[in-house]
């Protein structure tokens, strides 16, 4: 695509599903990547899966519940390949235990609130806060938000999750209106149901069969669905493209 080749990409989650698809498809276009995860191992498959690209990949372990380690990844980011052209906001808190505790609001549990918010919107805000002076020194970048269906459906549980990432979509736009005359591009994409590892392993075949039964195409996401938005949204292509939530999740929701 074009204006990624030899541009300076942070990706956040980069170790595993989403976040490493879109780690190797900017590294297949040529990018500079930092992939950024909280675990080593994952990220030490993401360099694994670089092969030659390796040399233009640089992997940082952080925590999006840490300040300080969200202004150490900016850093370490800039001082490694001297610019930033934009930022792919993958992580997101989706553990087991999390999601089996995220309920409807009459039971809802103000710890597991907590974190969902300090992840999936503090952290990603922070990331946003501290790549906003690069991207505006290299004369403007885009941001892309990762998302989710959730935030428009009407499910029993998963309700923090959900509320977060509506949440999203505020900071989404906010930073898009605010920044937009830096030629600062920020945007969400909105995944639908996608069969990572995780989804592959941890969903039982009659639950993927009753997702699939909603979805307007004849099969669930992969990665590389998500991924190719992402990179697309990182390029020039989408140059004026901005403030803007993409729904990804073949055709579970038709929104204008």
């Amino acid at each position: 695509m074009e204006g990624l080749k030899d541009k300076v990409f942070i990706v956040t989650g980069g170790g595993s599903g989403i976040g490493a698809v879109t780690v190797q498809r900017l590294l297949a276009e040529g990018a500079r990547v930092v992939a950024a995860g909280s675990s080593p191992d994952k990220l030490a498959r993401t360099r694994e899966q670089a092969g030659d690209a390796a040399d233009r990949l640089l992997t940082v372990r952080f925590d999006l519940r840490d300040a300080d380690s969200v202004i150490s990844l900016i850093a370490r980011a800039t001082d490694h390949f001297g610019r930033l052209d934009g930022v792919a906001n993958v992580a997101a808190a989706v553990s087991a235990d999390l999601s089996a505790r995220d309920q409807g609001v009459d039971t809802m549990d103000p710890e597991v609130w907590a974190e969902m918010m300090k992840i999936n919107v503090i952290g990603t805000g922070l990331v946003i806060r501290e790549s906003l002076p690069a991207l505006v020194s290299a004369g403007g970048g885009s941001i892309v938000n990762v998302s989710s269906l959730a935030a428009w459906q009407r499910e029993e549980w998963l309700t923090a999750y959900a509320s977060s990432k509506i949440a999203l979509h505020a900071l989404t736009r906010h930073t898009a209106h605010t920044w937009g005359k830096k030629n600062i591009r920020v945007n969400a994409v909105a995944p639908g149901v996608v069969l990572t590892e995780n989804v592959r392993t941890g969903t039982p075949p009659e639950i993927r069969q009753a997702l699939l039964e909603k979805t307007a195409l004849p099969r669930l996401g992969e990665p590389e669905d998500i991924a190719n938005m992402i990179v697309f949204l990182l390029s020039a292509e989408a140059e004026w493209i901005t403030g803007q939530i993409l729904s990804v999740d073949g055709g579970v929701t038709m929104r204008e």
